[in-house]
C-alpha cells in the first residue's frame, strides 16, 4: 500500500509577520513625522528671519535717502529702545518740514543707538541730524511675537 504524504500549501501570513510589519511601518512613520515637523519649524523660523532682514533693509534705505536728500532732518521715536514707530521729518533750508515718513510695523520694536560715542547711547526721542557729518547708527529690530528673533545693523550713513 502506498502512503501519500500530502503537503498542504498554506498561503497566508502569520500573526508574527503582521506584527513585525506594523512595527516597521510605525517606526518609519514616526521618523518621517519628526522630519516633517522639524522642516516646517525651520521653514517658519527662516521666514521670520527674512522678514526681519527685509524690515531692516527698508529702515536703513529710508534713513539713507533722507540723509542724502536733506541738509537736516529729524528722527522722532516713541520710547527708545523699544519704539514701535520711527518718524522721519525732512527739513528745507529755512527749517520748515518738507517731507514726513513714518516707519512702523505692529510686529516689531525698533531701537536706535549712536555708536560713535562710547558706550553706545540710545538716540533721544527727537534727534536732529545734520548731514554735514556722517551718522553713526546702530539699529536693532526685535520681533514682538518671538523676542528671541532680533536683527542688528551697525552702519555709517554719509552723504556722498
Amino acid at each position: 500500500m502506498k502512503k501519500h504524504i500530502s503537503l498542504t500549501n498554506e498561503n497566508g501570513i502569520t500573526l508574527i509577520e503582521v506584527l513585525a510589519t506594523l512595527a516597521i511601518v510605525s517606526f518609519i512613520s514616526i521618523l518621517l513625522y519628526g522630519v516633517l515637523i522639524n522642516g516646517f519649524d525651520y521653514s517658519k523660523k527662516s521666514q521670520e528671519k527674512v522678514s526681519l532682514q527685509q524690515e531692516m533693509n527698508i529702515v536703513v534705505t529710508t534713513i539713507t535717502k533722507f540723509h542724502e536728500s536733506y541738509g537736516e532732518y529729524d528722527i522722532n521715536l516713541d520710547p527708545n529702545p523699544g519704539s514701535s514707530k520711527i518718524h522721519l521729518l525732512g527739513k528745507k533750508t529755512d527749517g520748515t518740514i518738507d517731507k514726513s515718513i513714518e516707519l512702523s510695523n505692529p510686529n516689531y520694536e525698533y531701537s536706535l543707538y549712536d555708536y560713535k560715542s562710547t558706550p553706545e547711547t540710545p538716540l533721544s526721542l527727537t534727534t536732529s541730524v545734520s548731514t554735514a557729518q556722517p551718522l553713526y547708527i546702530k539699529i536693532i529690530i526685535k520681533d514682538k511675537k518671538h523676542p528671541s528673533q532680533t536683527y542688528e545693523v551697525k552702519t555709517i550713513i554719509a552723504r556722498l
